[in-house]
């Protein structure tokens, strides 16, 4: 992926339901704060990891919460209990990043982790996993007790939605190649099931097919003749909408 393009990723992961991003000008053109956990080759280079996470907790500023990666030299439960006791109250969370892990099922490593942690006494260490996750995976994890996902692969590289620009009307006049509605069109939406219609773009608003509801016209003027025309609002209050939105549909 091209540098440049990091950045935008960044914003339309957010407005799509990311609670944060780690790209420092990602960030910025969205106006927070970046955010994101340590890397294996700290521990690594520390030798092991109590060293690494205690000289994170002495560096890093105190705003940014203790996440201690835990997968890197030992067992996943072994690493969360040594690093609990290590940073006690300072810790705030674990991050697992091993989905492929090479001794079972992930979720079944997660819940062992959380039980071990809670009969320990720290109830308060949040779970968080990463590593080759994808909408599926997310889902399946989500039945567990895991607190967060870190996604980045899938997001990048994420399935193409197929569609194409195509003229349907010159001049006024409805004309398109054949395959195609020729003429303009206006998009309704009900807004109570969120029942879907297309119609010519000057007729009058149909009633929704599933429930009665009149619908309403979700097409909006932005661009004209290659000049902004509409409000954009900011990447938060888009997200807030997007989210929303989504409460009304299915992954699949």
């Amino acid at each position: 992926m091209h540098p440049a393009l990091a950045p935008m990723l960044d914003r339309a992961a957010y407005i799509g339901g990311f609670d944060g991003v780690s790209g420092v000008l990602g960030a910025k053109l969205i106006g927070i704060t970046p955010s994101g956990t340590m890397p294996h080759p700290l521990i690594l280079i520390f030798g092991d990891q109590a060293s690494a996470w205690k000289a994170f907790d002495e560096v890093i500023e105190p705003s940014v919460p203790r996440i201690a990666l835990v997968d890197t030299l030992y067992d996943e439960k072994f690493e969360s209990i040594l690093a609990a006791e290590t940073l006690r109250d300072r810790l705030s969370g674990v991050r697992l990043d091993t989905p492929g892990s090479r001794r079972g099922d992930f979720l079944d490593i997660v819940r062992e982790v959380r039980w071990e942690l809670d009969v320990r006494g720290f109830k308060h260490v949040k779970i968080y996993v990463s590593g080759g996750l994808d909408e599926s995976s997310v889902r399946r994890l989500a039945e567990g007790p895991v607190d967060g996902f870190g996604v980045g692969t899938s997001v990048s590289n994420a399935p193409t939605i197929d569609f194409s620009m195509d003229i349907v009307e010159v001049e006024g006049r409805p004309l398109s190649k054949r395959g195609k509605f020729s003429g303009k069109k206006q998009a309704w939406r009900c807004e109570r099931c969120h029942t879907w219609q297309v119609t010519l773009f000057d007729s009058e608003p149909p009633k929704c097919p599933s429930c009665g509801l009149e619908t309403t016209p979700m097409l909006k003027k932005y661009i004209e003749k290659g000049k902004v025309v509409g409000e954009l609002k900011p990447p938060k209050l888009i997200r807030e909408y997007v989210l929303e939105q989504l409460k009304h549909y299915e992954l699949e």
